[in-house]
């Protein structure tokens, strides 16, 4: 088996090589004439420049163009074919000259030069085929992933389609007569107006599209579309997406979200009256009945704002300007500093040549500051899940700092939040980034959901961690580019501002 397995190494390792061995072999056959052939060197020049450059060029090809083992051998035996196809019209042409002129002479010249033109046709044709098979087995591949997706995808020309997949079709509900009908007659008129005023001038300008458009089936209805529309040589390409059932759901979400929300807040407003009015006839009832339901009732009030909040922040966070990492993190603190006079803050900025980043960076930070300080009073029950008991008294502190790290060549952006308060359960920490929400495992504020979205949104990613000396640290980390070093950069710099009130 050990000697069958050399083998098979041996002929992989020929094989790999054909076509350098066969460029090899035709040198050879031109050393050999060389050395045994008579006659003048101009003519044993002439003789042997045809071998020589054919050999040549099989080398050259050889190490250039890596193909596979069968590709070699397919374009060794398409040149062999070639050579055999050529020495025997060269014997037969010679033959016919020697019967009607009487000369005859070695074949051994003939031989040479016919093999040396029959390998290098061969081997074009070879390269030639293989390449061709190449292009169409990946255009076929193409057009079966095209004709496979569940998006509908048109090539358009002078806007006129020239090819639609099925899922296209299924759309309209049309058949594959699609083709070559104008690529606007399947919108609505306001939708061929948006056409012409801003997808056709953001083509010409940036070569891509993206929104929404109306489109018409056959009988009629309309439905509306997400549709990506790009730049190609000689047209365009489109692909469209009914997002008929999403449009319906996000209405259904805020149809059912403002009648929630103003019906609970009349009931709970309800509640809270007739709670007050059971105070005021029994302070007994009040201590024990009557305070629980104020504070359930003023938490669901918060969370229900704070939903309203953190919705009001994703639906402006598209409007967000770029800023600079350091500027972020003392808005952060100075909006901290204004809204917890009670509490202290901490900042550090190291100052180092980085890019600017989005705005909303400051919003999550804001959020993750106003967890740290209005959790910070918040203790455990019996020590079991490890958190700290904590004085009523005790002064909340919270640091906020950004820097440039580096992780084996791979520069990140990374602000911190910490916090010596009771830290942050394992519960909240799992349920948000593992990204979704389940009985036993879900996060009991929207907080750190707003955080996870902004920094997703914005491309990078979220971290937790614990202070050895108690309470929590999140990072916020954000990949850089790799930027070259220029001279005169600036010494990175710590500071620290304590504010106490």
């Amino acid at each position: 088996m050990e000697a069958g397995a050399a083998g098979n190494r041996v002929v992989g390792a020929i094989t790999s090589q054909a076509v350098t061995l066969v460029g090899f072999g035709l040198l050879g056959a031109a050393t050999v004439y060389a050395l045994f052939a008579s006659g003048s060197t101009t003519t044993l020049v002439l003789e042997l420049v045809v071998p020589v450059s054919v050999g040549i060029l099989l080398l050259w090809y050889g190490q250039r163009d890596k193909l596979s083992a069968g590709k070699q051998r397919l374009i060794v035996a398409t040149a062999f074919l070639s050579a055999v196809a050529s020495i025997a019209i060269s014997l037969w042409v010679t033959y016919l000259y020697t019967l009607r002129f009487g000369q005859t002479g070695g074949p051994t010249q003939i031989l040479l030069t016919a093999t040396s033109i029959g390998l290098g046709v061969g081997t074009l044709l070879g390269h030639v085929y293989v390449d061709f098979s190449r292009h169409y087995r990946a255009h076929e591949r193409l057009s079966q992933a095209v004709d496979a997706s569940n998006d509908g995808i048109a090539i358009f020309d002078e806007n006129r389609h020239r090819y639609v997949n099925d899922a296209y079709t299924d759309l309209y509900d049309i058949d594959r007569s699609l083709e070559y009908t104008p690529w606007d007659a399947l919108y609505t008129n306001a939708a061929c107006v948006q056409i012409e005023r801003e997808v056709f001038p953001a083509l010409e300008e940036r070569s891509s599209w993206r929104g929404t458009l109306t489109g018409v089936r056959r009988d009629g209805t309309t439905f509306p579309q997400d549709v990506t529309v790009s730049t190609l040589q000689d047209g365009y390409v489109a692909i469209v997406r009914d997002i008929s059932e999403q449009r319906d759901r996000e209405q259904r979400i805020q149809v059912l979200n403002r009648v929630l929300r103003h019906n609970l807040r009349n009931a709970f407003t309800v509640i809270q009256g007739h709670a007050n009015l059971i105070a005021d006839q029994d302070p007994a009832l009040e201590r024990t009945h009557v305070e629980p339901i104020r504070r359930e009732i003023s938490d669901l009030l918060a969370t229900a704002d704070k939903a309203r909040g953190v919705e009001r922040t994703l639906e402006r966070r598209s409007n967000h300007s770029l800023i600079e990492p350091s500027k972020a993190v003392r808005s952060a603190a100075d909006r901290a500093t204004a809204a917890y006079p009670g509490a202290q803050i901490l900042t550090y900025v190291e100052e180092s040549d980085c890019p600017t980043i989005d705005g909303s960076i400051v919003d999550a930070l804001h959020e993750l500051v106003d967890n740290a300080v209005e959790h910070h009073h918040e203790t455990s029950t019996g020590g079991e899940d490890g958190l700290p008991e904590i004085p009523d008294d005790a002064t909340p502190t919270v640091e906020i700092g950004v820097k440039r790290v580096d992780y084996d060549g791979n520069s990140r952006l990374e602000f911190t939040v910490s916090d010596d308060g009771p830290g942050i359960p394992e519960a909240e920490r799992r349920a948000v980034l593992d990204g979704k929400e389940t009985q036993l495992d879900h996060g009991s504020g929207l907080g750190l959901w707003l955080v996870t979205w902004i920094v997703t949104n914005a491309g990078g990613d979220l971290r937790f961690s614990d202070r050895p000396e108690g309470g929590s640290i999140v990072t916020l980390s954000f990949p850089l580019e790799r930027s070259t070093s220029r001279e005169g950069e600036s010494e990175a710099s710590r500071t620290e501002t304590a504010v106490i009130r």
